[in-house]
């Protein structure tokens, strides 16, 4: 996954990086439903990046992240949820319901502290992933201002 950002200040072998979120829509050729002023395609993310290039501030760079912690990301983003409300269901049922609840309800409850509980543990990941550089993306260019270029 590569993405073009410009270099917006240096810290500690790191750079902050400012890139222009881009998404399907900028693909397409047709009007957008959207609204008049497609606010959802000028979105703007400032991202801490490792910076082995020692790239200058507002200096144009192409960004790379591996696809192993991408691939983890979403392993983790989009199955654990779903998991923890699947598990979250069977262990509602068979454990709330020696308070008279109906094995239903029991299992609603319990799918939904599992999918509350998924976003905790979600957040704290997050936090713990976040300080290791392996989660961050990495300056793997410097381009000059003549190869500045955008997919369309």
């Amino acid at each position: 996954m590569k993405e073009m950002a410009r270099v917006i200040d240096k810290k500690n072998g790191q750079s902050l990086v400012r890139i222009v979120r881009s998404s399907a829509c900028n693909k397409c050729d047709e009007k957008c439903v959207l609204g008049a002023e497609q606010s959802h395609e000028l979105d703007e993310i400032d991202v801490l990046v490792n910076d082995p290039l020692d790239a200058e501030v507002g200096s144009m760079v192409e960004l790379e992240m591996g696809a192993k912690p991408v691939l983890f990301s979403a392993f983790l983003v989009y199955l654990l949820p779903l998991a923890a409300i699947i598990a979250g269901y069977f262990a509602g049922s068979s454990l709330l319901s020696v308070f008279a609840l109906a094995d239903e309800m029991a299992g609603i409850i319990g799918s939904a502290a599992g999918f509350l509980l998924s976003f905790a543990f979600l957040r704290f990941v997050d936090k713990k992933a976040g300080a290791k550089s392996y989660f961050h993306p990495e300056i793997i260019r410097i381009v000059n201002n003549a190869e500045v270029y955008y997919e369309n």
